[in-house]
């Protein structure tokens, strides 16, 4: 890489999106930790609640008076995190976005790598639990719950797995949700799809529009406060199972009959 480049990028101003519900407990903690990871970066980072009844958006539009990197979008009509992920792209003046779960599960100490690989010529940086060096260890004390994460886990793995398999790549992890990638991208693409999905329509729109995409692992780790997002029943994750392989079939579909489904507003 021409030294230059990497100045360039190291001069160019980082946006990292926090969506959040309910993360009164876990959102101080996780600013605190991302601005001690990007001291040496030029950053801003906008948390767009969805009207939190725990009154998440209060704790950051307090943190946002004194730190005018930080800002708050607090939606009140509005929910879900696909679009809550595309209205902080859209309020976003950097020019490399960064997103991440809200939760701790996702290290701030993983995104300097992500973003170096950025600097490096790569237009995107997927945290990766299935590469050497990542791993899933969520885990719960209670018996019941303890097994649903188990179970979770494992379509997890199966789900990339597959998808990997079909779409002859090695790609590793397509419901990451954890990713760094240049903003120009969304002058021509915009997120859709439901909770985990979204990902996998995204990550195959850069790999089938030939961007240069690489992987970074990570350890995906228990979340800290609060209640998960994710499924909480066996049904639930039968239900969202379904929903990946229904986008697993649009894509090939989409593939195999040369219609695109992606789309931008």
């Amino acid at each position: 890489m021409h030294p230059d480049r990497e100045k360039i990028m190291n001069n160019n101003m980082i946006s990292i999106i926090l969506p959040t519900y309910n993360e009164r407990e876990n959102i101080l903690p996780l600013i605190t930790e991302i601005i001690q990871h990007l001291s040496s970066k030029i950053f801003e980072i906008i948390v767009v609640d969805d009207d939190s009844p725990d009154g998440t958006w209060l704790i950051v539009e307090e943190k946002a008076k004194d730190d005018n990197r930080i800002h708050l979008h607090r939606r009140i009509d509005k929910k879900g995190l696909t679009s809550a992920l595309n209205d902080g792209i859209n309020a976003a003046n950097g020019d490399i976005i960064v997103w991440m779960d809200s939760d701790f599960q996702m290290p701030p100490s993983v995104v300097p790598t992500m973003l170096h690989q950025i600097s490096n010529g790569y237009d995107a940086a997927v945290g990766s639990r299935f590469l050497k060096g990542g791993a899933d260890l969520r885990y719960n004390e209670d018996m019941e719950q303890g097994k649903i994460v188990d179970v979770h886990r494992f379509l997890s793995k199966t789900i990339c797995m597959l998808t990997s398999k079909i779409f002859v790549t090695e790609h590793t992890d397509w419901t990451s949700g954890f990713i760094a990638m240049r903003k120009d991208i969304f002058d021509r693409f915009d997120l859709f799809g439901d909770y985990g999905e979204y990902f996998m329509y995204l990550i195959h729109y850069l790999i089938k529009s030939g961007y240069k995409v690489v992987e970074v692992p990570y350890v995906l780790m228990p979340r800290q406060h609060g209640a998960s997002k994710t499924s909480e029943s066996y049904s639930g994750m039968a239900f969202k199972g379904i929903k990946y392989l229904y986008a697993i079939f649009r894509l090939k579909l989409s593939d195999t009959v040369h219609y695109s489904i992606y789309r931008k507003k």
